[in-house]
């Protein structure tokens, strides 16, 4: 796990993989989803971990997890650490920012900062 590069390792049916949200992945996420994609619908945590694991694992699809059918709970955490990294790094947001985040983009981001 790098933080400070926005990776984030986890776990899949045995196998480490590396997970990042580049600025593409975030976007296709907000519009695939808007900004608050639902981490605990099975397609939906599928389809969003697909999208940070494509950068260094693109044979990880949305279809792929479906098969593998990881842990759900699991996958989901992961998936939003993830994204937590890509927006602020490797340290906590101050209060301030956390506020501001969270009146602006909304939903994805108040799940990010709950972790």
């Amino acid at each position: 796990m790098s933080a400070l590069n926005g990776k984030y390792t986890v776990e899949i049916d045995g196998r480490s993989y590396t997970m990042r949200f580049s600025w593409d992945a975030l976007s296709e996420v907000m519009e695939r989803f808007g900004d608050a994609p639902n981490l605990f619908n099975v397609k939906t945590v599928a389809a969003v971990a697909a999208l940070g694991l494509r950068e260094h694992h693109p044979e990880i699809t949305e279809q792929r997890l479906l098969e593998l059918s990881p842990p759900l709970v699991p996958l989901a955490n992961a998936t939003q650490k993830a994204l937590h990294f890509a927006y602020f790094g490797n340290t906590e947001p101050l209060e301030t920012e956390k506020k501001t985040a969270l009146q602006r983009v909304g939903g994805l981001l108040r799940l990010i900062a709950r972790r």
